[in-house]
């Protein structure tokens, strides 16, 4: 995976740009023995809401226009353009804070239809980060084993489904799939882009 940073998403709405971006960092690299690059990432979560919207206008037309490189240069079926997304992007309500609740978040619900329908054309995935850090580092009485793979104590039992979740990694995923379907795109493909665990900076790092 090769990736356009942030600060160049404005740039990447120009389709000139786009198409020398792709000659110059994927075309030049793909012969028979060079990079096997097969995705191209469009900006890192671009949608944090730490943002403040800077980016809600610029990551779908960049997106489109460097999928649109891609399948211009003839490289459109191996080569696909994604946007990795922070886990924030979806959530449960509060009133029903399990996976079978998922849905995008409300201030970017639409965006988010556009970018999963134009993935879906082009055969792309949808990219998640996921970290379950992060949800002990705001919540001082989460449950630290529910964190990992280990299991927890006590499971989390989702009350529609009745699935047992044992750790927030599991959980998370579902939620997602779930917030996929209630777009129908339940079956499209994800990837897992970033996940992990802090060795040092933090009381939790180990």
């Amino acid at each position: 995976m090769v990736a356009i940073p942030n600060d160049q998403l404005a740039a990447m709405n120009d389709y000139n740009r786009a198409k020398d971006w792709v000659k110059r960092n994927v075309s030049i690299y793909n012969f028979n023995g060079g990079v096997n690059i097969k995705y191209v990432a469009v900006g890192n979560e671009p949608f944090l809401t730490s943002y403040n919207g800077s980016f809600i206008n610029l990551t779908f037309p960049a997106l489109q226009n460097i999928q649109n490189a891609l399948n211009e240069a003839g490289l459109g079926d191996s080569i696909k353009a994604t946007v990795p997304l922070n886990a924030d992007v979806y959530n449960s309500p509060d009133d029903q804070p399990y996976p079978s609740a998922g849905r995008f978040r409300s201030d970017i619900s639409d965006l988010m239809s556009q970018i999963i329908q134009l993935l879906n054309k082009n055969n792309a995935p949808f990219t998640v980060n996921i970290y379950p850090f992060l949800s002990l580092y705001g919540n001082d009485n989460f449950p630290i084993n529910y964190a990992f793979f280990d299991g927890a104590s006590q499971p989390i039992v989702d009350k529609s489904t009745g699935i047992q979740y044992t750790n927030v990694f599991d959980a998370n995923f579902d939620t997602l799939v779930t917030a996929l379907k209630t777009v129908g795109f339940g079956e499209m493909t994800i990837i897992v882009g970033e996940v992990g665990w802090p060795t040092d900076g933090d009381k939790s790092a180990l």
